[in-house]
């Protein structure tokens, strides 16, 4: 007879499956989250830079016309309230 403490291998493999589910739907739920961006509206973006800041030398800004925050289609040469420079942006 078996050990109390011994695992039984079918017990094993439904634990294992239920990480792999709950994993799953962790990680379904975040890249959802990911893809909810902010409208033009609310980020304030413009098709224009304003002075200096322009979309193209932005941390967030993703070529050729899309952003982490905001929804696409984004203009290079935009700018919105999120703007953050790339280090040694011109």
């Amino acid at each position: 007879m078996r050990d109390a403490e011994t695992i039984s291998r079918r017990a094993l493999l439904g634990g294992a499956a239920l990480a792999v589910g709950a994993a799953a739907t962790i990680g379904a739920s975040r890249r959802a989250a990911a893809e909810q961006k902010v409208s033009h509206a609310e980020a304030q973006y413009q098709d224009q830079p304003k002075g200096q800041q322009r979309c193209e030398i932005c941390l967030n800004f993703r070529p050729p016309n899309a952003c982490e925050f905001v929804e696409s289609p984004i203009s290079p040469k935009g700018w919105c309230q999120f703007f953050a420079a790339k280090e040694n942006a011109h």
